[in-house]
C-alpha cells in the first residue's frame, strides 16, 4: 500500500504569502479612494474613525499614479478625490482617525495640480497644508503652509497639470511634548528613505508646534485637480511600497525579508522530513 502526505509544504508558496501578509503591514492610515467614480468620498480605507464628512461637491475619478527615478512605481488601487465641476467655492472633506497621532509619523500623498490659481490640498489637523494653495487659500504653485497659511517653502515650482508625490515627517520633541519639525520631500526614489539635504527636498525646518493629530482635511476648487492615495506609518518604507518595473512584483520590506529568512529553512526541513516519511513507507509497503 502506498500512502501519499496530505499537505506539501511549497517554498514558492510560502514565499508568496509571506510577501502579501506583510504588504503595507505597518500602515497607520490609509485612504486609497477606491470608491465608484462619480460618488462621494466613503468609509474606505483602514485606521479610520468613521467616514468622510463631504461637501456635497465632493466626489471621486480618474485615480492618480507616480513613478520614481528606476521605474519603480508606486503601488496605488482605486480612483482619487475630486470635485464636481468648476466653481468658485472651496470644498472640504474632513475624516478622523481612529487612534490620535502623538508621536513622530511618516505620511504620503500624491496630488494632480492645476494650470492658474487653484486649490488642491491635504490639511494635517490645519495645523500645516501640503499641495497648490491650502484652506482659503488659492495658489498657482506647490507649497508647504502652516496653521496661519504662511507659505514655507518658497520654491515657486508650478503646479501646472503636474502629478507630484510628496512625503514627509513630522517630529515630535519629547521635551516640547509637541511637533516641532517637518521634513518634506517631492518625488523622491522610492526605494531609499531620503536624506535631508536630498535634490527632491521641499522643505525641511520648524513648523508652528502641535501637539497631536486627529483628522486630516482634503481641500478642491476644481474638477481638473485631484488628490489620492493618502498614507501614514511609521517609516519611510510604510508609506511608499512601490512595484519594480524590472520584475512587476512588489519590493518586500524589511520585515518582510526577516520573515522569510526564519521560515525558508523552516519549510526546507519540514519538507525534508516529510520526503523522508514518504520514503519510510514506501519500504514499508
Amino acid at each position: 500500500m502506498r500512502f501519499t502526505l496530505p499537505v506539501r509544504f511549497s517554498l514558492p508558496v510560502l514565499f508568496l504569502t509571506v510577501l502579501t501578509v506583510n504588504t503595507n503591514a505597518a500602515l497607520i492610515v490609509f485612504e486609497p479612494f477606491d470608491y465608484s467614480s462619480g460618488s462621494q468620498p466613503g468609509n474606505g480605507g483602514l485606521g479610520w474613525k468613521e467616514a468622510w464628512a463631504s461637501d456635497p461637491m465632493a466626489t471621486t475619478n480618474g485615480g492618480l499614479a507616480y513613478t520614481g527615478p528606476g521605474g519603480n512605481m508606486l503601488d496605488v488601487a482605486g480612483n482619487a478625490s475630486s470635485r464636481l465641476g468648476n466653481g468658485s467655492s472651496q470644498t472640504e472633506s474632513v475624516r478622523d482617525f481612529q487612534n490620535e497621532l502623538t508621536s513622530s509619523f511618516w505620511f504620503s500623498v500624491l496630488i494632480r495640480g492645476g494650470a492658474g490659481n487653484e486649490t488642491v490640498a491635504l490639511g494635517i489637523n490645519e495645523s500645516f497644508y501640503i499641495g497648490q494653495g491650502a484652506k482659503d487659500v488659492i495658489s498657482s504653485s506647490w507649497g508647504l503652509y502652516d496653521a496661519d497659511k504662511t507659505e514655507l517653502s518658497g520654491l515657486s515650482i508650478l503646479a501646472g497639470n503636474d502629478t507630484s508625490l510628496f512625503v514627509g515627517k513630522a517630529i515630535y520633541e519629547q521635551p516640547q511634548d509637541k511637533f516641532t519639525q517637518l521634513h518634506l520631500w517631492r518625488n523622491p526614489n522610492l526605494s531609499t528613505q531620503p536624506a535631508v539635504t536630498d535634490a527632491t527636498k521641499f522643505y525641511s525646518g520648524s513648523i508652528k508646534e502641535f501637539d497631536k493629530v486627529p483628522r486630516i482635511s482634503v481641500y478642491h476648487t476644481s474638477s481638473l485637480v485631484a488628490l489620492d492615495e493618502i498614507r501614514f506609518g511609521q517609516s519611510f518604507a510604510d508609506v511608499t511600497s512601490f512595484s519594480s518595473s524590472r520584475s512587476g512584483s512588489a519590493v518586500p520590506e524589511p520585515p518582510s525579508l526577516t520573515i522569510l529568512a526564519v521560515l525558508l529553512p523552516l519549510a526546507y526541513l519540514a519538507h525534508r522530513k516529510r520526503t523522508r516519511q514518504a520514503r519510510w513507507v514506501d519500504r514499508k509497503c
